[in-house]
């Protein structure tokens, strides 16, 4: 079990998340590196959903799901270590055998420009010698900020071409230059800021529908290591790996048994009570999709044969931090009220705010403070906080503000994944 250091209002990830030998491997890594765990978990899942190929799928709504994800790892310059987790990750897979070092060799690329320069690269012949087949390529992509400039240009393909790719694994352009790719397995693993992401950001990329694709994932580098220390052995988990990973490539279509049947239907309530009206819920309207292609690579890499209830457990965790990291990462700009910022901002400090935190540090010193007043006011009134007079040995007094309302974070997944028992599993 690991638990990363976090600041209070950063998300939360559940135990679940860290089921079978991918979560155990980004467990044993923790200690060793600055990079975030949880960002190094969601890479892993995504190079191994990339080495199984497309050949295991589930449905979902009628639809097929190849086990492709593609995680944006989301982190401030520098202490977001974004690029530390694709190396750490990196370093993971690569204890999973011959063919996996053949595809971290050959069939790892960066730099997305177009949509055609993607369909290109993704259509040519495999002469490798690698003998993995065409199609399979997994883009590191350290700018995404750059790509969504380039998807905006007037004329762009890449926007499009991208949401057909991870639909469908096919994409065609109908340009002068006309290209088509079919039967490809596509992982884009993409780093960005918080500024730059919200910078960059226009409603057409929510309505179009290409940030749903992506699986957004708040990065924090956990603790400092002024020292370089001693990295795992982790020869017994990439062992393991290695084989189910060849078993992987065989599967065809993969169920879930009669219990997680079950569990499935109350997830999906929950799925839909979490998921907002407005743009917000178009970030997260590809919630159930997502859950299921997790679900489907905790289970490939566990080498079972059907999708057992700690696969959807686990991949109902990841989904369920990265939807936190979706909140909180376009609350601002996108559907959070004063309201909801101060709920939040007072729910997550148990010991309560000062006038001045709430000025400076929730509203940034954009909000007027009669109306700041009013809000408090209002909570008092409803019975959402207390407040709370300081004599402090030196200085003036000061009043907290203090939380007692529900300390649900209305979130129904969050809620269901608390009851639920983990169980370490390798």
């Amino acid at each position: 079990m690991i638990e990363p250091r976090r600041h209070d209002d950063a998300p939360k990830i559940s135990q679940h998340a860290w089921h079978g030998p991918l979560g155990e491997a980004a467990a044993r890594t923790a200690p060793s590196t600055e990079a975030d765990p949880v960002a190094v978990l969601a890479t892993a899942l995504a190079v191994f959903g990339a080495m199984a190929g497309d050949g295991p799928y589930v449905r979902v709504g009628g639809a097929k799901h190849a086990p492709r994800i593609w995680p944006l790892i989301i982190g401030k310059t520098g202490s977001g270590r974004k690029g530390t987790s694709w190396h750490e990750a990196r370093n993971i897979a690569a204890t999973w055998g011959t063919q996996a070092d053949a595809y971290l060799g050959f069939r790892v690329a960066a730099g997305l420009a177009s949509g055609e320069g993607l369909i290109a690269a993704l259509a040519e012949d495999d002469d490798d010698s690698s003998g993995i087949p065409f199609g399979r390529l997994t883009i590191v992509e350290s700018e995404f900020a750059r790509v969504l400039t380039a998807a905006k240009r007037e004329g762009s393909t890449l926007g499009p071409v991208l949401r057909q790719l991870w639909d469908e694994g096919s994409a065609a352009t109908l340009t002068k230059q006309a290209v088509r790719v079919d039967g490809a397995h596509p992982i884009v693993i993409a780093h960005v800021t918080p500024r730059e992401l919200r910078l960059r950001m226009a409603e057409s990329d929510l309505a179009g529908g290409t940030i749903n694709r992506f699986l957004p994932i708040f990065s924090e580098r956990p603790h400092l290591l002024a020292h370089e220390p001693a990295r795992p052995d982790l020869t017994d988990l990439g062992n393991l790996v290695g084989t189910r990973l060849r078993a992987a490539r065989d599967r065809t279509e993969i169920g879930r048994d009669a219990a997680t049947d079950h569990l499935w239907t109350e997830a999906y309530a929950a799925l839909a009570e979490d998921e907002p009206d407005g743009p917000l819920g178009s970030v997260l309207a590809r919630g159930p999709a997502y859950v299921m292609r997790l679900a489907l690579v905790y289970a490939l890499a566990d080498g079972a044969a059907t999708i057992a209830a700690e696969h959807l457990l686990a991949a109902l965790a990841v989904w369920d931090y990265a939807a936190q990291t979706a909140r909180i990462l376009f609350a601002d700009t996108i559907t959070k009220t004063s309201r909801d910022k101060l709920t939040h901002f007072l729910r997550v400090a148990p010991d309560g705010r000062t006038r001045t935190e709430i000025t400076a540090k929730c509203f940034g010193g954009n909000i007027a403070g009669t109306d700041i007043e009013a809000l408090l006011t209002e909570f008092a009134d409803a019975g959402l906080i207390d407040t709370i007079a300081t004599k402090p040995a030196r200085g003036r007094p000061t009043t907290l503000y203090r939380w007692t309302g529900p300390t649900s974070t209305t979130s129904g997944l969050t809620g269901l994944l608390a009851t639920r028992t983990y169980e370490v599993t390798k």
